[in-house]
């Protein structure tokens, strides 16, 4: 079987939820090493910039990058690779781990190392807004106002414990549910304009599901497009309506959302710096907000066994 390029450089975050991490990782590099006996493991501590550390793996001629970590990892990782002949390989370690799951990854690490040795390599899609690379999707609205709302309440002490922290992700919730913030928005779409007000919008790369108990999956990662989910003006007790009717599976994602397929999109906003959630990462940006799919910019080492559409045709 032909085996994955090298060298191989492991970027482990140290801070990722490994419950047994040392043993983890020790799993992991036992394994890669069958592939690369050179094989380079570096751990990434609070205060590393992971983008100059790829940059630095790169210059030193490594040809795969593996990150070792959740979503924001992997966006770092991958956000150095665009464009680049080395490929990224992915060892889930974080809470939701969207990218590796729409892989067809094992979460576990040691099974994800392997599946990784015996990996091929393809090239899929990224998004872009301003020029910040995401691999999975884009928000605003909601989501930043509640991760705002929770990481307050985790910094006066709620988030030393795991009731705690319990406590603060239910205060940013209810935060949210109290305040139902709305936003004016000026989508512009092949030169057409459209104004709404929403408490929220998804830019997805690619398309996501949004109904049942498939949240946020992915059938393909390189068809190319953007798809722009934007909630329907809502009041606070719909929103409720909503949240339960996502809970017991009878969400419809019709009922609430109007939904765009679009390679490039323009959103103007009244403010002139917003919240935008990056694959879970909240950062601020000037408004508007550029958006574009940049397909087949990113290869990745998938597990041999992925087929890269519905058709079930392997990519080369």
């Amino acid at each position: 079987m032909k085996q994955i390029k090298r060298p191989v450089t492991v970027l482990w975050n140290a801070r990722a939820g490994w419950d047994e991490g040392e043993q983890e990782a020790e799993a992991v590099r036992q394994v890669l090493t069958e592939v690369d006996p050179d094989l380079k493991f570096q751990k990434l501590d609070k205060g590393h910039d992971i983008a100059q550390q790829c940059e630095k793996c790169l210059d030193s001629g490594s040809q795969v990058l593996v990150a070792a970590g959740g979503d924001g990892t992997i966006n770092a990782v991958a956000s150095a690779l665009v464009h680049k002949p080395a490929a990224l390989g992915v060892i889930p370690a974080g809470t939701l781990n969207h990218f590796a799951r729409d892989l067809s990854i094992e979460i576990d690490p040691e099974k994800a190392a392997r599946q990784l040795a015996e990996g091929r390599e393809i090239t899929v899609d990224v998004g872009c807004v301003n020029d910040r690379i995401f691999i999975n999707n884009s928000v605003l609205g909601i989501y930043p106002v509640y991760r705002a709302a929770r990481e307050s309440y985790e910094a006066r002490g709620l988030g030393k414990t795991g009731v705690g922290r319990f406590l603060a992700v239910l205060g940013g919730i209810l935060r949210v549910f109290w305040r139902v913030p709305h936003m004016a928005v000026r989508l512009v779409i092949n030169g057409e304009t459209r104004v709404m007000r929403t408490p929220f919008v998804l830019v997805a790369n690619n398309e996501h599901e949004l109904e049942e108990w498939r949240i946020g999956r992915r059938t393909s990662l390189s068809e190319g497009r953007l798809w722009v989910y934007v909630m329907r003006k809502s009041s606070r007790w719909s929103l409720l309506r909503f949240f339960f009717s996502f809970i017991f599976g009878r969400f419809s994602k019709k009922d609430a959302f109007e939904e765009f397929r679009v390679r490039e999109l323009r959103i103007e906003t009244k403010r002139k710096r917003i919240g935008v959630g990056v694959d879970g990462e909240i950062v601020h940006m000037q408004s508007p907000l550029e958006y574009r799919s940049l397909p087949k910019a990113l290869r990745v080492i998938a597990p041999s066994s992925y087929l890269t559409d519905a058709k079930g045709q392997a990519e080369s």
